[in-house]
């Protein structure tokens, strides 16, 4: 996990991902997570995975978004297929900067490796902010 914007803004790769890519996620990796974003202070999460990607979660009865919300984040989702260009297309430009505005802050963005379809989200929230909104 990264700052962007200490205490407000934060951006990691997906629970549990592993560095052979899209695998089953790890539970303990995913636990292991979930402590290092509290301990930062997170608030809220904007997951922009693909639906497959979720379908990584089945280490999860519950599934990735429910436990979030277990665990006590605010979750926003956002369904983005990964390898495209732009990684985030207009529509999911302006879902992301209302779920930046609406969420209780520090906000954390990821994907799956949290650079390119997390990279273009947080770019998005630094110019609106830099406009003024």
């Amino acid at each position: 996990m990264d700052w962007v914007i200490p205490g407000q803004l934060a951006r990691s790769p997906r629970p549990g991902r592993s560095a052979a890519g899209d695998v089953q996620a790890d539970p303990v990796a995913v636990d292991t997570w979930l402590v290092r974003a509290r301990a930062h202070g997170i608030r809220s999460v904007i997951c922009l995975l693909s639906q497959e990607q979720l379908a990584l979660y089945g280490c999860l009865p519950q599934g990735l978004l429910t436990r979030y919300r277990e665990e006590g984040f605010e979750v926003v989702h956002i369904d983005v297929e990964d390898a495209q260009w732009p990684p985030l297309q207009p529509a999911h430009v302006e879902q992301v900067w209302r779920a930046f505005v609406s969420l209780p802050k520090p906000v954390l963005v990821h994907c799956s490796a949290g650079l390119w379809r997390t990279g273009h989200a947080i770019e998005v929230i630094l110019g609106r902010l830099e406009q003024g909104g």
